[in-house]
């Protein structure tokens, strides 16, 4: 069993089993759970629309329609105005039905059939959630195309209608500003190609039974402040420099002493005592200006990296950002898997590159992190992804047959271990669409590494501080300003979130 923190990527069969379970174990009713999830959407809706005050709720004849009309009520009784439309004439699931009535009792309501778009305020679509699995009707496709023309933001319940969780979803679909996804995440919101539908994606917890999250199969799981809160070193009091971790860099080459000076800095904000880095002859000055908490270690070569004469002292390396895809280096990656076989070490940017190129490099060393790109994880892994279906899987299948731990780049970032444990990241943006980003987040997980965490939860961990202090960031940038320099700066109050430090 797994920890109830990290949260399950469901189907409807989950959410169905944890629904029964919860209200079992919890010695509640499935409609006053129901009322619960309600009240935590009437919560975010206020939250993020304190200025509205006319509601359009469009409800389906199940269980999400349910949840829709006790939200309209919630708001009625907060002296909202609502119009309501839901099913008359057909039956509808005993949720639905008490919903209808209580609502029925505080204001009139209207059948779907005489839906007309709202001019004002927000819409509020609760037609289907995550149990829908065949075509639409055809009176409720043109009920989306009809809430699609309204022009006012849509905010989906769980689900945009017509989107199914876990597969492609034929047209129409609901075009939301906004998700208030219920209680576990559902893998077709995660998907690229919904973006349209989805628009902004919320988490919104309600309370599911510890023991049935954890205990729930999943593919993949969700993570969350409360579990990286669970992996935390704290820092002793009387902790020196060389308990917080030594940390080798190597990195940078001719026009690219940038990405080493990222990785530092960022390294530095992670938390690690003591940084080396082993950079072209050429580069060590630049970076040393930059970094002066750092000690250089140069190369023979001027522009790129060649060997290490001597041993440096390390708990952990970071190989890669700027490096270049030289021989040379090839042969440098050979010796470093060799020489520090027993350490901890993060492979990056043209690491990858050089590992991908050559089979006999693919042996890594036992607590190997790897972070690549889509474009870099499709030369790992032998072919592009075509579908974001496809990333959970290709990405636990990386990382069994490199048996590291594979951090796959995205949106939502796929963090997978060699034996199948796998997360999705929530945090970050799409500021972070810029050089340097990469090195960042390469920086912190190897701080992290240095000291002393495992490989999966320094990955863990720092892909979500990465993000995190990305959106941080966003409180004084913009998102086409970001910059990593900008995340860098905003490390520390990332931090600040996830552990307090003694004084």
């Amino acid at each position: 069993m797994t920890s109830p923190d990290l949260i399950p990527l469901a189907d409807a069969e989950s959410i169905r089993r944890l629904d029964r379970l919860t209200c079992e174990r919890q010695h509640i009713s499935s409609l006053a759970l129901m009322e619960r999830a309600a009240s935590r959407c009437t919560e975010r809706l206020l939250a993020h629309y304190p200025d509205n005050r006319h509601w359009t709720i469009v409800a389906g004849a199940g269980n999400n329609g349910g949840d829709g009309l006790a939200i309209a009520r919630q708001l009625q009784l907060r002296g909202h105005h609502i119009t309501a439309y839901h099913p008359q004439h057909r039956p509808t699931s005993p949720g639905h039905t008490a919903n209808a009535a209580r609502l029925k009792r505080l204001i009139p309501t209207h059948d779907l059939a005489a839906y007309t778009p709202p001019t004002r305020g927000i819409q509020i679509d609760a037609l289907y959630g995550v149990g829908l699995n065949r075509p639409l009707a055809a009176a409720d496709a043109d009920l989306i195309r009809a809430m699609n023309r309204a022009p006012v933001p849509t905010v989906a319940i769980d689900l945009p209608s017509g989107l199914r969780a876990d597969s492609e979803s034929p047209a129409p679909i609901i075009r939301a500003a906004r998700t208030l996804c219920l209680g576990c995440p559902k893998a077709a919101l995660l998907w690229q190609e919904n973006e349209e539908y989805v628009g902004t994606l919320e988490l919104v917890p309600i309370d599911l039974d510890r023991d049935a999250l954890a205990d729930t199969p999943a593919a993949a799981r969700w993570l969350t402040a409360a579990w990286l809160r669970d992996q935390y070193h704290p820092r002793r009091r009387f902790a020196h420099k060389g308990d917080a971790g030594r940390l080798l860099i190597v990195a940078a080459s001719r026009g690219m002493t940038g990405a080493a000076i990222m990785a530092a800095q960022a390294a530095l904000r992670g938390g690690c005592g003591l940084l080396t880095a082993h950079l072209p002859a050429t580069c060590c000055s630049a970076y040393h200006a930059a970094v002066p908490e750092s000690m250089t270690d140069a190369d023979a070569h001027p522009d790129h990296n060649t060997r290490l004469d001597h041993d440096i002292p390390a708990d952990a390396l970071l190989v890669g950002c700027g490096l270049g895809t030289h021989p040379d280096s090839a042969a440098l990656i050979a010796d470093l898997n060799t020489r520090y076989h027993d350490r901890a070490i993060l492979w990056d940017a043209d690491a990858l590159n050089l590992i991908a190129r050559d089979s006999a490099l693919q042996q890594l060393p036992p607590r190997s992190i790897l972070t690549p790109h889509p474009g870099e994880f499709a030369r790992l892994y032998g072919k592009a992804l075509t579908h974001d279906r496809e990333r959970i899987p290709a990405a636990q299948a990386l990382a069994a047959r490199m048996g590291a731990v594979i951090v796959l780049k995205g949106k939502y970032s796929i963090i997978s271990a060699p034996d199948g444990t796998t997360v999705i990241n929530p945090t970050g943006n799409a500021g972070m669409a810029k050089g340097g980003s990469g090195d960042v987040l390469a920086g912190l997980i190897a701080a992290l590494l240095a000291q002393g965490y495992a490989p999966f939860p320094a990955a863990c961990l720092g892909t979500y501080l990465h993000g995190l202090a990305a959106d941080l960031a966003l409180e004084t940038s913009a998102i086409n300003s970001l910059t990593a320099s900008d995340i860098i700066a905003a490390i520390p109050a990332a931090w600040r979130s996830i552990a307090c430090t003694p004084a």
